[in-house]
Order: C-alpha cells, then structure tokens, then sequence
C-alpha cells in the first residue's frame, strides 16, 4: 500500500498499526498529527486556538500538582493505544488533549499503552464528532476510567464515569461549575475560574 495517500482516500482499506507508525515516521508527516480511528487514519486539529490551550494549559496544571509523590503522571498530546490483549491488533492511537496514567509498565517510548485512568478533550469544531462517538465509545470500550468532554462552545463539560460492563454514568456541567475528578478524589476543576481566562 502506498502509505503517503492511505490517509484522505475514503475507500483506502483499514491499515494495521505497523502501516500506521510507518506513515506517521513518513518524512512528510513529521510536522503533522494523526490518530488511528477503528483502523482508519485521522488528521488532528491544527493551530489550536489560544482557548484550546488556555483550558487544557489550566486543567493540566491543576492535575499536574495533585500526582506530586505519587505514581500517576499528567500529559498532554501523547499517543494512547487503546487494545484489550494484543499490542499488534490495536486499531485506536488517539492523542489526548489531557492524560492521566498510573501504570508505569504502560508509559514507554511509544506512548502510553493501555487505558489510562483520565482522559480529558477539549472541542475543536474539526474533531468535534470524533470526540463525541467514536472516541468516547472506544475509551469505554477500553477501559478509561474517567472520560471529560469540555466543549466551551456549548458550555458544557461531560464527564463519563466508565461503569464496566454496565453503560457509563454521565454527568452534565457548564462552566459555572465545579466539577470533581472521580479517579483523582479530592481534586476539583473550577471551571468558573476557567471562563475567566477565556474570551
């Protein structure tokens, strides 16, 4: 397969995770990121607004002073492979606006690779449909434990709470809200404070 045009054509065939690092390690791709979805690859958003970055910049500082001394670790824009058993059968690299892993046998030079425990994305109108279907199903399907949707257009925050097998619990905030991170227990995300900072 001809990697370098596998990305835009809607009939190109599901690729396997080594076609996608193949493409992604292209010469002509270093400047750009992509997701693999369901074995299909995505462009990500480009040139972020500054309120993208002003909200995940104050969620990631928040969580970032909570894990101090202990093993969870807070991170933003790194690859996420979500599969159940086998490595080599992963159809789902996604790039979290904002992480949280607590299993240092999954942080390794690839990404992390496994369910983290957080996840956190932050609505671009590019992606927006990604994040709300099939990004949100496949990081339940998988195990996340805590899935936020913060989508300053609509003033909401959703947040998943994984339930197993049972459907997650969703709970539906606004940006007046204080809203408490369910894996992290005592540590809440003052989203009024946020709504300051944005225009």
């Amino acid at each position: 397969m001809d990697m370098s045009a596998a990305a835009y054509d809607e009939y190109a065939p599901e690729i396997s995770l080594e076609e996608f690092e193949k493409f992604i390690d292209l010469p002509e791709n270093q400047d750009k990121t992509f997701e693999l979805i369901d074995g299909y690859i995505s462009m990500m958003a480009g040139n972020t607004s500054f309120n993208h970055q002003r909200i995940c910049g104050y969620i990631s500082r928040k969580i970032g002073n909570y894990p101090e001394g202990k093993k969870c670790e807070v991170v933003q824009d790194i690859n996420v492979y979500l599969y159940d058993e086998d490595n080599g059968k992963c159809k789902n690299v996604f790039q979290p606006d904002i992480m949280v892993g607590c299993d240092r046998e999954k942080m390794t030079a690839k990404g992390y690779e496994g369910a983290p425990e957080f996840v956190a994305e932050v609505i671009s109108k590019s992606t927006a449909w990604n994040d709300y279907s099939v990004k949100c199903k496949s990081y339940m399907d998988f195990g996340v434990k805590e899935y936020w949707i913060v989508d300053l257009t609509a003033n909401q925050i959703l947040v998943y709470r994984n339930g197993g097998e049972n459907s997650p619990a969703i709970y539906r905030h606004t940006f007046a809200d204080k809203v408490r991170i369910g894996v992290l227990e005592d540590l809440i995300i003052d989203f009024n404070e946020i709504r300051q900072i944005v225009d």
